[in-house]
């Protein structure tokens, strides 16, 4: 082999080399870019169930449906088919009463279609929940857009087949959870502010302790749903997203969320705290004592406002 091929073929191998090098500095790159947007995050250990000897609870579900039930078995657990029937006589109690107190009514006014219609029964009522939920996973602007068939794009034929859009309008009008006598104004004896929904609340409290038992750690806190109704029980409170609303003292499982028990409150002149108490430790004994988990080796956990030597004490 002469010089020139022997040159030729050096350089045709550092060519070739550079052509390597060129290609590892590629992966290189796509290797960093991955990184830029995959980012480096921390994994934790799976944390050890550490409870003390003194604790004897049974945790977990309780009285549950059998294995692969349908989704309606488990609404059931917490929404029941007596309070359901509750709801069915009391819309029609009220609905009654209603119509009887209205002196005239008006021409084409809705009221006319109730009693054609007839009363509304359990299977109603049932559908009228169902359209509720779907309206919160459906999103329009106004009531009345669930029913336009005016627009092809824009028609959702589901809540037509449900309900006429008068008919689901008369009973939101009329859905009554219960018959209290003492919600119609402060002046009354015994009035309430949550007189309404208070039989939900219960019901919500009974069904939840009922089908689960909660581990060890339990955490104690506030919460608040926003509204800005006119109600005595609106709470302004700068921390939250939603700064008004009804404020909800709450007791849950720390590991999972699930609420225990919950409590309305009502505002100082409806739910004072007792002399000698503070506040958050009155919140504290009350949410274990409903509960049914004083003096059973629970760990609470709960922030500043509820915190304080006497709670420490007491517990």
């Amino acid at each position: 082999m002469d010089d020139s091929d022997e040159s030729f073929t050096e350089s045709d191998q550092s060519d070739l080399e550079t052509e390597f090098d060129s290609d590892e500095g590629e992966e290189e790159n796509d290797r960093n870019d991955e990184q830029v947007l995959q980012p480096w995050f921390r994994i934790f250990p799976p944390e050890e169930e550490r409870r003390q000897p003194d604790f004897q609870e049974t945790v977990g579900p309780q009285n549950m449906p059998n294995r692969n039930s349908k989704p309606i078995a488990y609404f059931y657990l917490l929404m029941t088919f007596n309070f359901l029937q509750q709801i069915v006589q009391e819309t029609n109690r009220y609905a009654r009463d209603f119509i009887a107190s209205r002196e005239r009514i008006r021409r084409f006014s809705r009221l006319h279609a109730w009693p054609k219609v007839g009363e509304t029964t359990l299977t109603e009522i049932k559908g009228f929940f169902a359209v509720i939920l779907n309206m919160g996973l459906i999103r329009k602007a106004t009531i009345a857009e669930y029913w336009n068939s005016k627009l092809p794009s824009q028609e959702t034929k589901w809540f037509k087949n449900m309900f006429s859009r008068n008919r689901f309008q008369l009973l939101f009008k009329f859905f009554h959870l219960t018959n209290n006598n003492n919600i119609h104004g402060r002046n009354y004896p015994n009035y309430s502010p949550t007189a309404k929904f208070q039989c939900l609340i219960d019901l919500f409290n009974r069904q939840s302790k009922l089908h689960y038992k909660p581990e060890q750690n339990l955490s104690i806190d506030e919460s608040l749903i926003a509204t800005r109704g006119r109600t005595c029980m609106i709470q302004y409170i700068p921390s939250k997203s939603s700064k008004f609303g009804v404020k909800v003292w709450m007791l849950v499982e720390a590991v999972s969320g699930y609420i225990i028990h919950a409590i309305i409150y009502r505002g100082k002149t409806y739910d004072p705290t007792p002399p000698g108490l503070t506040q958050g430790s009155y919140v504290v004994n009350t949410l274990l004592e409903r509960a049914g988990l004083l003096r059973k080796m629970y760990h609470v956990v709960c922030d500043s406002f509820f915190t304080s030597i006497a709670l420490a004490k007491q517990l």
